[in-house]
């Protein structure tokens, strides 16, 4: 049983090890991602603050959480809402990022107090916290970026530069198959 031991600890470092390299290259891979494709990622992100404030309000109307943390939760992400008009720059000094910031902390101060408070499962305190917390300030900061790579953007469809850029060939047929399934994914959502 001892060698058993020996086996199972150098499977939990490898397994441990694999994990942190495949979310390392996945948010890798979508920090690429949002770099080339901004305009769609400003649609993703628009669409999932509007499922999460549906998800506040299922939250309060079917499982009676209290009034204040779901009108915290609604207003931070009215406040997020604002950061899309000048996406993918962010100004740090602007009302509607620093609002954002204090916000995002006074969710995380209500939400701790309030499942410390009541009996709940982990997978429930996960759940919340990823859906209603952590998943559209997770995209914005997957976003920062695209602030230093993009060029501005004109509605001239003709454009000599983008013509260019569309139509080479490229070298990397993994990552354009990824890229095609994941807009073609958000395509068929939205």
């Amino acid at each position: 049983m001892i060698f058993m031991f020996l086996v199972i600890a150098i499977a939990v470092v490898l397994q441990i090890a694999l994990i942190s390299v495949f979310i390392g290259a996945g948010v890798y891979y979508l920090a690429e991602f949002v770099e080339e494709h901004t305009a769609l990622t400003k649609k993703v992100i628009k669409w999932t603050i509007h499922v999460v404030i549906i998800c506040h309000i299922g939250l309060y109307v079917f499982d009676n959480l209290p009034l204040t943390l779901i009108a915290l939760g609604l207003l931070s992400h009215i406040v997020y809402y604002f950061l899309l008009t000048d996406f993918p720059h962010f100004n740090l000094t602007s009302l509607s990022f620093i609002s954002s910031i204090i916000l995002l902390i006074g969710n995380h101060v209500l939400a701790f107090k309030f499942f410390r408070q009541r009996y709940t499962t982990l997978s429930e305190v996960f759940s919340y916290f990823t859906v209603c917390l952590w998943m559209v300030p997770f995209m914005f900061i997957l976003s920062l970026s695209a602030n230093d790579n993009t060029l501005p953007i004109t509605n001239v469809d003709d454009n000599v530069v983008s013509h260019y850029f569309t139509n080479r060939k490229r070298s990397y047929k993994i990552k354009n198959l990824f890229t095609y399934l994941v807009i073609l994914l958000v395509k068929i959502t939205i």
